[in-house]
């Protein structure tokens, strides 16, 4: 996988669990399983409760599992920007943070308080991605290795 790839998927597991998180911090109250609005239980306080113990328990330990992983492809991400702002500069990793960890479109990243132009910008991303394929991480020494 190349780095463009590894940072697409970084980006997408940024957005991703800021969702994973706030139905985890809502108790799921936006999720409801498939049986609501057919439930055989009249009263409320009792279907709340069956589906806090059945379903939500299910699922919260999914939404958590998925969480751990994100975190973790996140996380790598990260790694690969501080071998960046060693190996390369911190303008190149400051423009894939930006990008990629925070989301902000071109017209919000900037470095040393200036906005970065959008073609100095895909630039610097794309040397970064470049920089980042020619020296791979290497698991373990947690060095790049050539």
């Amino acid at each position: 996988m190349t780095a463009r790839d590894r940072f697409v998927r970084i980006r997408k597991a940024v957005i991703e669990l800021d969702t994973v998180q706030a139905l985890i911090a809502t108790g799921g109250d936006d999720w409801h399983p498939d049986s609501v609005g057919r439930t055989q239980c009249p009263d409320p306080t009792a279907a709340a409760a069956i589906r806090n113990v059945d379903e939500w328990g299910v699922r919260l330990a999914e939404l958590r599992d998925r969480e751990a992983e994100l975190i973790e492809i996140i996380g790598n991400g990260l790694r690969d920007i501080e071998r960046v702002r060693v190996g390369l500069s911190d303008r190149h990793a400051s423009v894939l943070d930006q990008r990629y960890i925070d989301v902000l479109p071109w017209k919000w990243v900037e470095y040393g308080g200036k906005r970065v132009k959008l073609s100095t910008g895909k630039k610097l991303i794309a040397e970064a991605f470049a920089w980042l394929d020619a020296n791979p991480f290497c698991e373990d020494c947690t060095t790049s290795c050539v």
